[in-house]
């Protein structure tokens, strides 16, 4: 019986392609939400929250510091909504910390023939939330369009899936909206059927690999209709008539402490587990739990370990002797990155946490010191903790191909010696 491969997919995996960024994301959604605010003459909630944060962010220790982003911002957004929610409704928090005052530097629209409309708040700074969410579709839609299949990157991209396959039965939990993957991997199940119906009951009696799943959304995802229903497959991209985008809100969609969230095709900003309650995404979560427990070894491409609800799947499994498998992490160093034994940001502080495996640890082959991550990229070699099994590829996700060789015989469980530069 082959072993089984589990891989997560972040945005890093994708940027090669030509897939937007997070920070140009960043740069789009606050360009949408200043139109949004020119056009309806309603306050840029995005752009106050956004200064809002960056100034909290501002403080502190620089090298555990976050940075804000659109996701952060959305889930502020969220947070906003509910405390402008009339009670009962609201945060009651809102009572204990200002009299049940607005925040003092947001202005919220005045209803201009009601004298009391105490819902006018709440629904001005959902639908900004709502129609960036759409617009943000729409545009990694084109962006995934403009995608290559014959460009380097995206070969190399499917000769390292092809490696992978070659070797393990596979699963993928992509975390991204683009069709990178399954453009590497065209025939893998999606948990949509050929009439573009969710399949719950067949994704969870699954017993063969050879899935995508996309956790977060994917951009063939559309409400069944313009005003809501269930999300459906749509295989054609270039038929924007028949994508309906914008989510749909439910004051009665009520979530943990009470939160309403719109139903939409993309989950993006805070308050993920509560977006995730939602199918087919609540199947596709409870799916990763099993498969991280299923997994021989374990795939991590272009991720920034900043979701929660995915680095406490990982973390519930290798996070003890007895739950070790081998662990693999495709990263790509810039020259400010530093090795993990000095290395002290975020990403590096929430990957050791995740994995159980402490900076001091990773030592790189045939080097009697901490060499750069740069250095370990240009040879094509990998820092690896050998105590806790986990190995870092500085050089790219799709350069990877290039040593997927290697990367299959010691996520198979061979020596750390096969991980040698050739």
């Amino acid at each position: 019986m082959r072993k089984k491969l589990l891989i997560i997919l972040g945005a890093g995996s994708s940027v090669e392609q030509r897939v937007p960024s997070v920070h140009d994301i960043d740069e789009q959604m606050a360009s949408w939400a200043r139109k949004w605010a020119i056009d309806t003459g309603y306050q840029d909630y995005f752009g106050k929250l956004w200064i809002a944060v960056s100034r909290y962010y501002s403080t502190g220790d620089r090298r555990y510091r976050p940075g804000p982003n659109f996701e952060k911002v959305l889930g502020e957004m969220v947070a906003l909504k509910h405390w402008m929610t009339p009670a009962p409704w609201g945060d009651s928090l809102r009572e204990t910390a200002c009299g049940g005052c607005a925040p003092p530097d947001l202005e919220f629209p005045v209803h201009p023939f009601v004298e009391y409309a105490p819902y006018n708040a709440t629904v001005a700074i959902e639908d900004q939330k709502d129609v960036l969410l759409a617009t943000l579709a729409r545009h990694m839609r084109g962006a995934s369009l403009r995608i290559d299949p014959a460009a380097e990157a995206a070969k190399r991209y499917r000769q390292l899936v092809d490696g992978l396959r070659n070797v393990f039965d596979v699963g993928i939990y992509n975390l991204n909206y683009d069709t990178a993957a399954i453009n590497a991997w065209p025939g893998a199940y999606t948990g949509f059927g050929a009439s573009g119906q969710f399949e719950p009951q067949a994704v969870h009696r699954r017993a063969e690999w050879n899935f995508i799943y996309h956790l977060h959304g994917s951009v063939h995802h559309s409400l069944s209709h313009e005003h809501g229903g269930d999300i459906r497959w749509r295989n054609d991209l270039s038929d924007a008539a028949h994508f309906f985008d914008k989510p749909v809100t439910s004051a009665g969609d009520k979530r943990s402490e009470g939160r309403a969230f719109s139903r939409g095709t993309l989950i993006a900003g805070g308050y993920k587990l509560d977006q995730l309650l939602i199918e087919p995404f609540h199947s596709f979560q409870a799916g990763l739990i099993r498969h991280v427990y299923s997994a021989d070894a374990i795939l991590v491409g272009g991720y920034g370990f900043a979701d929660v609800h995915i680095n406490r799947a990982l973390q519930n499994r290798v996070g003890t002797s007895a739950g070790r498998v081998p662990v693999m992490v495709l990263d790509y160093a810039t020259p400010k990155t530093d090795p993990m034994m000095f290395r002290h940001d975020p990403w590096a502080y929430e990957l050791s946490k995740t994995l159980a495996a402490p900076g001091d640890f990773f030592r790189a082959l045939s080097h009697p010191s901490a060499p750069s991550p740069l250095e370990l990229a240009a040879e094509k070699a990998f820092e690896i903790s050998a105590q806790h099994k986990v190995a870092i590829w500085h050089a790219g996700f799709t350069s990877a191909a290039t040593a997927v060789d290697r990367i299959g015989l010691w996520l198979s469980g061979e020596p750390d010696d096969v991980l040698a530069a050739t």
